[in-house]
């Protein structure tokens, strides 16, 4: 029983470790509203996301999930967010930021853990977005007018799996009053009492079925 007090209390330690590790505020960025929620279903999980500014014209954001549930999940995630902030803080191509970021996470990887990751560079002064999408769930861009579109572009495979892979990136316009929504598979997958699946088509009708005054608005 001691020995399984001293590990539950390592756990708790190591969860708020990890939980002060994702950020706790959103950067005051003029002309964007950002919001997140982190519920994970284990004391120790995979899913991140992170958000920073590189400079004063750039954001950078980003959401992943890495296989796998525990401590193994925690310090994978962990050392990802750090590779990803590290990269670009010099590039502010979202393909060479994946790309490095797999090539460092496969060296070595005996463990065979991946992780899906989404990350883009919003350029603040004109709306431009450029994203790239390791196997991850794809975003949704919800158009100021109501219109819903999903980010189904694929621009390599999960990070983790294999060296020396070259990453691409897509670009799409953002216009005043247009949200992203990004997530990981713990929505989609979402149980009720009865077993049943929340879905992405229920996500969908959540994201259609209204107008958000803001990011905020979407995720409380």
């Amino acid at each position: 029983q001691r020995s399984e007090r001293c590990i539950q209390a390592q756990l708790k330690i190591a969860s708020d470790v990890q939980r002060r590790m994702l950020p706790d505020r959103s950067p005051s960025v003029a002309g964007v509203d950002v919001a997140a929620r982190y519920v994970p279903s284990h004391e120790l999980g995979g899913d991140f996301y992170d958000l920073f500014l590189i400079d004063d014209d750039h954001l950078c954001f980003c959401v992943g999930d890495v296989s796998g549930k525990g401590v193994p999940a925690a310090l994978f995630m962990a050392v990802t967010k750090t590779l990803i902030k590290s990269r670009a803080d010099a590039d502010l191509s979202p393909a060479n930021i994946v790309s490095h970021v797999n090539c460092e996470q496969s060296k070595g990887n005996e463990s065979c853990m991946f992780v899906t990751l989404f990350l883009a560079v919003l350029h603040l002064p004109s709306g431009r977005m450029v994203y790239s999408n390791a196997g991850h769930n794809p975003p949704y861009l919800c158009r100021a007018g109501g219109e819903l579109e999903r980010l189904d572009d694929r621009h390599g495979p999960v990070i983790g799996a294999m060296e020396d892979l070259d990453y691409s990136e897509s670009t799409l316009q953002m216009q005043p009053g247009d949200m992203v929504y990004l997530y990981t598979d713990g929505i989609t997958e979402a149980m009720n009492s009865g077993r049943d699946l929340f879905g992405e088509e229920r996500l969908v009708a959540q994201l259609g079925g209204g107008r958000f005054d803001s990011a905020a608005a979407a995720v409380s």
